[in-house]
């Protein structure tokens, strides 16, 4: 059973860190759902509540830096107001497509859409609203990695302190 239990683990941390690499797909979540089998298959042994809940912590964090990422990246760019928030219009309403990349493209196609309306002719934000939005996208995905690498010090951690 402990070694069933490793290999979900395993399994959960790499295929959460391929995931993080898919825009807008949640690669923390799927890291957490291979500790929660492990937690699982151990019998809160090794992985307790408390490092759950504080798993659980990270995946919400690593989430919401996901989906703010492109609104804070097109923000930092100096783009219009109205591309952030087509940005993150476009990032809410792509997170209920059930298609990866589709928040990514939601926050994208928004920050171009409602940027070039709010713009009122001003090209240089319009382009840095679109440009920052898509480079928000890349720490989106460092942040979902970061979120999967916390997961996997958890597990260790854990494994640690229950062999101690």
């Amino acid at each position: 059973m402990e070694l069933l239990a490793w290999t979900c683990a395993g399994l959960g941390l790499v295929l959460g860190g391929v995931g993080a690499l898919v825009p807008g797909f949640p690669g923390c979540a799927v890291a957490l759902l291979g500790l929660v089998a492990f937690a699982g298959l151990t019998d809160l042994r090794t992985v307790g509540p408390g490092a759950l809940v504080l798993a659980a912590c990270v995946v919400v964090i690593g989430s919401f830096g996901q989906l703010a990422g492109p609104v804070a990246g097109g923000r930092a760019a100096g783009g219009t107001a109205g591309a952030a928030t087509g940005a993150a219009l476009g990032a809410a309403a792509g997170a209920f497509v059930p298609l990866p990349g589709a928040a990514w493209g939601g926050a994208v196609v928004g920050a171009a859409l409602l940027g070039l309306v709010a713009s009122r002719g001003e090209l240089v934000g319009w382009v840095r609203g679109v440009v920052g939005t898509a480079g928000g996208c890349l720490v989106g995905v460092l942040a979902d990695l970061v979120a999967v690498l916390a997961i996997g010090a958890i597990l260790g951690f854990a494994d640690f302190l229950a062999a101690v």
